[in-house]
């Protein structure tokens, strides 16, 4: 299943790449809840609250001063079991009016999402889509029927000029080699809102020739 329909089945409703910093604990009885990656004005962080008996898992934005919740950002179904499991970490733009979100799903890999600031809450950005293809010609007649991973992303910065920088990877293995695609990606947004590739490039690599 593509990680996006997968995302979408886990009800990821709205959605990050610094260690996250800042984290407390409240034991509210029914689980614990975490607060971390706070903004850098201070105003927002995230609370993630872990599974209990009758809980699923969750992760959403609130203000961190009256602790009201703005946005919930990721529940698991537990229905999925194990599979529903994820991660999650923030990359916040310094100004505090965006941050990217990488989830990491158990078994899944990981998907981007970026949310910009609108009044007193934040917005989900559309984006293109974010692949990291092998061409045939790449694999040069040899066969990687094994998908270690399928396009897992994941934001590495915030640029001066607002854009995004973005990696995407894919690995196959079969037959005693590795291939991979290692795509990077600038993603730039308008006023209107919206998300676009300004740059896009790709390396191909074979790391058991390289060794060799």
């Amino acid at each position: 299943m593509h990680l996006q329909r997968y995302l979408a089945a886990l009800f990821l409703l709205v959605a990050f790449c610094h260690p996250l910093s800042g984290s407390a604990e409240e034991d509210t009885g029914a689980g614990k809840k975490k607060i971390e990656a706070p903004s850098p004005n201070g105003r927002f962080a995230f609370r993630h609250k872990g599974e209990s008996d009758d809980t699923p898992e969750t992760y959403v934005l609130i203000d961190r001063k009256s602790g009201k919740v703005l946005k919930q950002v990721a529940k698991a179904d537990p229905d999925l079991g194990p599979s529903a499991r994820f991660h999650m970490e923030v990359l916040w733009k310094p100004d505090s009016e965006r941050f990217a979100l990488i989830g990491t799903f158990w078994k899944r890999g990981s998907e981007v999402m970026v949310f910009v600031r609108e009044g007193a809450t934040f917005r989900e950005v559309k984006l293109p889509e974010l692949t990291a293809e092998i061409p045939e010609k790449v694999m040069a007649g040899k066969e990687y029927p094994h998908v270690v991973e399928l396009s897992s992303q994941s934001a590495k910065r915030w640029r001066k000029d607002g854009s995004l920088e973005v990696e995407i990877e894919t690995i196959q293995d079969g037959n005693g080699s590795t291939i991979q695609a290692n795509r990077t990606v600038i993603l730039g947004f308008g006023k209107d809102g919206k998300a676009k590739i300004l740059k896009s490039t790709t390396k191909y690599t074979k790391p058991d020739e390289a060794s060799s």
